[in-house]
């Protein structure tokens, strides 16, 4: 059974730019399936990949080696079988707080050790992964001019847009803002084709939606709970959020069908 964990203060190998921690954006593989075939995966192969301060993202291997991924990268993302690890390339004279114009998806193959190249040439960042791990969702603007989610297989192929597109009709909304960076993106309990997401532009309240897709994709509907921050899933398939009211903070929790 695949299991992925986040992890922090995971210090930089040989290297002194971490100073013994590093960004909580860290994920361990583990395979421990003793039914898998895969022999390399079954004896407790382990993988940790890791983002230092300087966002430069490293793999450590089980024998302990360790190997420079990407220079600077966006936060690093498990595949759901916990065999692929999917991340944002930024240039490398990239620097923390500069605008992100150019941005290339990458994913490194837990089995292979290979890095295999999925878009090149505009602002792809914020990837996550569809729950059977096919596809990677993420964020462009530069790609169609308006801010935008788009979609990609594990493989490279079949690349397209799927919100704002002049071609995209979307129940429920005309513009379907796009995620907060590093914002809340999580796929229901329940149903495997429909996502949280919270959109803002301030610190604070923004817009909590529940997009729907269909099974190529497809967004189907994009509708708002209301105005808040920091919503999650419960087991029961509502949606739990925070609001800022002047110096309150409340919860609210709201049924979706």
């Amino acid at each position: 059974m695949a299991s992925s964990l986040a992890l922090a203060g995971c210090g930089e190998p040989g290297g002194t730019e971490a100073q013994g921690a590093a960004e909580p954006y860290a994920v361990e593989s583990r395979q421990l399936n003793a039914s898998s075939s895969d022999e390399a995966l079954v004896a407790e192969r382990r993988l940790i990949v890791y983002q230092t301060t300087s966002l430069t993202l490293y793999a450590v291997a089980s024998d302990g080696s360790t190997r420079m991924l990407a220079q600077r990268s966006g936060a690093p993302v498990m595949s759901p079988d916990g065999r692929q690890v999917a991340y944002s390339k930024l240039p490398d004279t990239y620097k923390a707080g500069d605008p992100v114009v150019r941005a290339d998806l990458h994913v490194f193959d837990l089995k292979s050790g290979l890095v295999q190249q999925l878009t090149r040439g505009y602002d792809d960042v914020e990837p996550v992964w569809t729950p059977d791990g096919r596809s990677l969702l993420f964020q462009s603007t530069l790609r169609s001019g308006t801010p935008s989610l788009w979609a990609v297989r594990e493989n490279g192929t079949g690349l397209h847009q799927l919100t704002n597109g002049a071609q995209v009709q979307v129940e429920g909304a005309s513009l379907v803002p796009n995620p907060a960076s590093s914002g809340t993106v999580q796929w229901s309990p329940d149903n495997q084709r429909r996502l949280i997401v919270y959109s803002t532009t301030s610190l604070t309240n923004g817009d909590v939606r529940v997009i729907d897709f269909s099974r190529s994709l497809e967004v189907q509907s994009a509708y708002s709970l209301g105005v808040g921050h920091s919503p999650r899933w419960t087991e029961n398939g509502t949606v739990v959020f925070a609001r800022n009211e002047g110096e309150k903070v409340i919860y609210i929790e709201v049924s979706v069908d």
